[in-house]
């Protein structure tokens, strides 16, 4: 199946009803997670830092016959998180599945000894602050729907990969958060996921390609179990499936979806 086919399975209703937020949802894996949930039925709040990309995914969703709303909102920022929580629920009734995607990508590589303090905290700040405030802020309302979250960790810190420790570290600290989440929230009945991804279509990582040679992308490729670069299309299903109730009885794992690429490092 091919990553655009992938993407294209959950269409249908098995979120129909659900309200949903999907942060960094303005560009890349993001942007996939949010389609692919418009298109299982959900009706989705679209939070980024950019106002312009927000708005254009939202009016993607439009073409899907769903309410998508755009949604301005700085991670880092407790005020602007509650705001951004309040006016989905206000606007859909309500929320049941909360995506932390949203991550400063600015600069990923530096090995540790490189690493300085700005580093450190620009990673820390957008990707575990804020999936931080985002599960506080939301708690009460995916109480009272028995909601599902996913946070986003990565393969670089589950595989320990050289010069990535500031964002390998904040992966990290974003899937031990899952775990203490989903044991403190369960009797909530609210279920708390990692899906730690490998998508290459995104622009991010277009950009890491762009710089390799076709040899050298042949060579990565067959690096992975399942012989070939992953799409975010992939990846958006599996956090639909998390989210719908085929996966109602899953809590506290980590998925790794990259191609085996990191077997048994989701433990």
């Amino acid at each position: 199946m091919s990553a655009s086919e992938a993407g294209k399975a959950w269409v249908g209703e098995v979120l129909a009803g659900k309200a949903a937020i999907v942060t960094g949802a303005g560009r890349g894996l993001g942007r996939d997670i949010a389609i692919a949930m418009a298109r299982a039925g959900a009706r989705v709040a679209v939070i980024d830092l950019d106002p312009s990309t927000a708005e254009g995914v939202a009016t993607e969703l439009g073409a899907y016959g769903l309410p998508g709303i755009a949604i301005e909102c700085d991670v880092r920022r407790r005020a602007q998180v509650k705001h951004a929580v309040r006016w989905t629920v206000a606007e859909f009734g309500g929320l049941d599945i909360v995506v932390n995607n949203a991550q400063n990508l600015s600069v990923v590589q530096a090995s540790f000894i490189e690493t300085d303090d700005e580093h450190l905290l620009r990673h820390l700040n957008s990707g575990l602050f804020g999936t931080y405030y985002f599960l506080q802020e939301s708690y009460e309302h995916l109480k009272a729907r028995r909601g599902s979250v996913i946070n986003m960790g990565s393969g670089a810190g589950a595989g320990g990969r050289c010069e990535h420790f500031s964002y390998a570290a904040t992966k990290e600290a974003i899937r031990a958060t899952t775990r203490v989440v989903a044991r403190e929230w369960g009797p909530d009945g609210i279920r708390v996921n990692t899906i730690c991804p490998a998508a290459y279509d995104t622009p991010s990582m277009k950009r890491f390609l762009s710089k390799a040679s076709d040899e050298q992308k042949d060579a990565m490729a067959r690096q992975i179990p399942l012989g070939r670069f992953g799409g975010g299309d992939e990846v958006a299903s599996v956090a639909v499936f998390l989210a719908s109730d085929s996966a109602s009885y899953m809590t506290g794992h980590t998925l790794m979806v990259d191609g085996g690429s990191t077997m048994d490092a989701g433990r």
